[in-house]
């Protein structure tokens, strides 16, 4: 049986997201174990906003996309918004009728 990779992101766009995090300050040690060494996870995280706890879940509303850093040791992951670090995609306008 053959397996394949998933598609990982192009070394450029990693970099503009590990610079980001350079410049937020972003380092030290693993909070778990203490270790100082991360890598990049190649894919977003997505957490959606919910306005009530009852009534279930809520798919296609507002979320939170992340992106996340695990610990090379221990496997702790550590996720940043996008928002913050000035990586989201510009909004829509909806006036391209």
């Amino acid at each position: 049986m053959t397996t394949v990779p998933p598609p990982a992101w192009p070394p450029e766009f990693k970099q503009k997201i590990v610079q980001r995090l350079q410049e937020k300050r972003v380092r030290g040690a693993c909070p778990m174990c203490g270790t100082d060494a991360f890598f990049l996870l190649d894919g977003y995280f997505t957490h959606p906003i919910q306005l009530e706890l009852t009534g279930g879940m809520v798919f296609g509303g507002p979320a939170i996309p992340t992106v996340a850093i695990a610990c090379s040791n221990c496997g702790f992951i550590s996720q940043h918004a996008l928002g913050a670090l000035g990586l989201l995609p510009p909004p829509a306008t909806g006036g391209d009728k």
